[in-house]
């Protein structure tokens, strides 16, 4: 991931908030320092898209959301919501 352009997604194409159950909500994982480390997007329905590594081989999967946020949790890592504007 490049971190510079996704920031600059983020900053213009999304505001704080956001549902887990509403289509279109990321879900963003920071470190302590505030570096995004993961993220992953709803779907509606309680479904979210993920993939866990960012290797081109690994799989993008569909889990319901609790799901996905729990195989997610890292230690040091805050999660947070953000909706398209």
């Amino acid at each position: 991931m490049q971190r510079e352009p996704f920031e600059a997604f983020l900053q213009e194409r999304t505001r704080p908030g956001g549902r887990d159950d509403q289509a279109g909500t990321v879900l963003l994982w920071r470190s302590a320092s505030g570096l995004a480390q993961h993220a992953a997007v709803t779907l509606g329905g309680g479904w979210g898209l993920h993939k866990a590594a960012q290797t081109w081989w690994t799989p993008r999967v569909v889990l319901p959301v609790p799901t996905l946020i729990r195989v997610s949790r890292s230690a040091g890592w805050r999660l947070s919501r953000r909706q398209l504007r």
